[in-house]
């Protein structure tokens, strides 16, 4: 930052921006140099889940991710209540924009 904006002119919220993408790429370094790759194959009984989750005890300020096969059930809980916030959220913004939509066209 002190390169691309040495007068601080810039709002604090793009210095926190900055500060987690690189914690982000520190993150995928940290992994491809500690843990073996991947082989990419889905999970056999399971295709649709992820390899990664993040754990019941991960902070706003720094996620933990594990394996699937590491999550213990607080671990699922927490990521099933999450999903399913998600969910609820994207599907109340689906129904305001095609209320909107149909305003519109009205």
């Amino acid at each position: 930052m002190t390169e691309l904006d040495p007068d601080r002119e810039a709002p604090p919220l793009v210095y926190l921006g900055c500060h987690l993408e690189l914690r982000q790429i520190a993150r995928e370094f940290c992994r491809k140099r500690f843990e073996p790759e991947d082989d990419g194959e889905a999970h056999d009984l399971f295709p649709a889940l992820q390899a990664r989750y993040p754990t019941a005890r991960s902070s706003k300020d720094d996620t933990e991710y594990v394996k699937l096969e590491c999550l213990n059930r607080d671990d699922i809980a927490f990521n099933v209540n999450r999903l399913r916030s998600e969910a609820a959220h994207k599907l109340a913004h689906a129904d305001a924009l095609e209320e909107y939509g149909e305003l519109r066209a009205a």
